[in-house]
């Protein structure tokens, strides 16, 4: 059990102390850190580089290790999960609230290396024919962290639009969001390898991008930050919008032509 000064270390820095546990023997840092409040036990978690947080979740009970996965996006945790073996991932995906299950199963139908092993479906989404004054009061039951862009889908969950939510509050509350949502709004497929999805112009300007199935049927979203630790944890050349070497950019530009940026048309909002 970590004493006070320690814990509070852990919480304040867990960068610093997920590379000093990391060197320590993995059955004393997982007694120790399972006295953590949640938060700060995922923070940490999410700290620490795949394989160690991967070997911590194994020693936990499946309740310990859920009340930690419960405090992340699926898309921090699904690399996690994929290292652990098939008997410890199905008790640990059981103690789960049954949302959280669903989302973490949908990523870890991708393989690792892939975006879809990052997706995020913690979003808000709305219809083309909601209306721009029930959009914003959508967005504004969402908690902070999901106020910023809605995705809008049509009636087969296709990804038609993107829309800025402060967009939405200079726009007449009858139009609908298809009406302002982004036209041709940039997504990832699911099964895109992450150094070309690492390469997409569009993350100079969002923080997260769709991410589609071979249909074009929205799945969620890939964070920037997930993806960029997910390429250091791979020990991949040239992070995000560095174009790296040519040998590399040929092998992966045949990647893309087969499982390619998709490209839509307008946006549906509704919550997921």
């Amino acid at each position: 059990m970590l004493g006070p000064i320690a814990s509070r270390f852990v919480e304040a820095y867990p960068a610093e102390a997920a590379r000093i546990l990391e060197r320590e023997d993995r059955t004393a840092a997982a007694a120790a850190l399972s006295g953590l409040p949640a938060d700060a036990g995922a923070r940490l978690l999410q700290a620490m580089t795949p394989h160690a947080g991967a070997d911590w979740l194994a020693l936990l009970s499946p309740e310990a290790a859920g009340a930690l996965v419960s405090q992340l996006r699926a898309g921090s945790v699904a690399p996690l999960l994929h290292r652990l073996d098939d008997d410890t991932r199905a008790a640990l995906l059981k103690a789960l609230p049954a949302r959280t299950a669903a989302a973490l199963r949908l990523a870890l139908r991708f393989p690792p290396g892939s975006v879809g092993a990052l997706i995020d479906t913690d979003v808000v989404t709305v219809r083309a024919t909601t209306r721009v004054g029930e959009a914003v009061e959508i967005a504004r039951r969402a908690p902070a962290s999901l106020q910023k862009h809605l995705y809008v889908l049509d009636d087969t969950q296709r990804l038609t639009g993107i829309v800025d939510v402060r967009q939405c509050l200079l726009q007449d509350a009858a139009q609908t969001a298809g009406a302002i949502g982004q036209e041709e709004p940039v997504a990832l497929r699911a099964r895109m390898g992450l150094r070309q999805a690492s390469l997409a112009e569009a993350w100079e300007r969002f923080d997260a991008l769709p991410v589609t199935d071979r249909r074009g049927v929205f799945l969620g979203v890939v964070q920037r930050k997930s993806l960029s630790h997910a390429i250091s944890a791979q020990g991949l050349p040239a992070p995000l919008n560095d174009p790296g070497s040519l040998a590399f950019e040929l092998a992966e530009l045949f990647w893309g032509t087969t499982a390619g940026v998709v490209f839509g048309g307008k946006i549906e909002v509704r919550r997921t």
